[in-house]
């Protein structure tokens, strides 16, 4: 028996004994058609790309919105792992550095998947759990690494205020704007953003 022989009997036994492992695997299949082509892929196409029959598609996931929210979930937990925690008593101009050098990667790997998400998001009630949890863990991850300035900031966290100011200037839609619409590489897509925070909060800190 070949290696290769070999290797497709273990696979095959684990698709078959294994319901996490070939969920999970399914799952990552999808995210993977959706970066390559932009849009969302079939269960077929997802079935072919994973060597698994069509049917198996279907066992897993009963229907498209829980293969969505598998989806969402799983990107999450991707994007996620890229950010570590910029400790609050840095000094603001690097928390601005460091922070947006998270973001940018983070931005990068979800910029594919979230404008599909964006697309699918008015049908599926899950879709858009999963994608308002993701901003507000964004959120609460800025007003974590920001929390020094903010209290020295008069109604920073009311409607209108330097967190949602802050929000709105680091968040993947001003990102995206500026490496779609305007064709800026990453760089310079980090310095724009970056001018606009410190400018946000040059007032707060000048006055600590």
């Amino acid at each position: 028996m070949t290696r290769r022989a070999a290797d497709g009997e273990t696979t095959g036994r684990r698709w078959r004994r294994d319901p996490e492992w070939t969920r999970a695997t399914l799952v990552d299949t999808m995210l993977e058609l959706t970066a390559e082509d932009g849009r969302e892929p079939t269960r077929k196409a997802i079935a072919e790309r994973a060597g698994v029959s069509e049917r198996t598609v279907f066992v897993h996931f009963a229907d498209r919105e829980a293969l969505y929210v598998s989806a969402a979930e799983r990107q999450a937990e991707r994007w996620q792992c890229l950010s570590k925690p910029v400790p609050p008593e840095w000094p603001t101009d690097r928390k601005v550095r460091v922070l947006l050098d998270q973001r940018g990667r983070m931005y990068e790997l979800m910029t594919p998947i979230r404008k599909v998400g964006l697309g699918l998001e008015p049908d599926s009630p899950g879709l858009r759990r999963v994608m308002a949890d993701g901003d507000a863990w964004l959120r609460a991850d800025l007003a974590a690494t920001f929390a020094p300035e903010l209290r020295h900031a008069p109604g920073a966290r009311r409607a209108g205020g330097l967190l949602d100011a802050l929000e709105a200037s680091s968040s993947w839609a001003a990102w995206d704007h500026l490496r779609t619409r305007r064709g800026l590489d990453p760089a310079p897509t980090r310095a724009a953003i970056r001018r606009t925070l410190s400018a946000l909060l040059a007032d707060v800190t000048l006055g600590r």
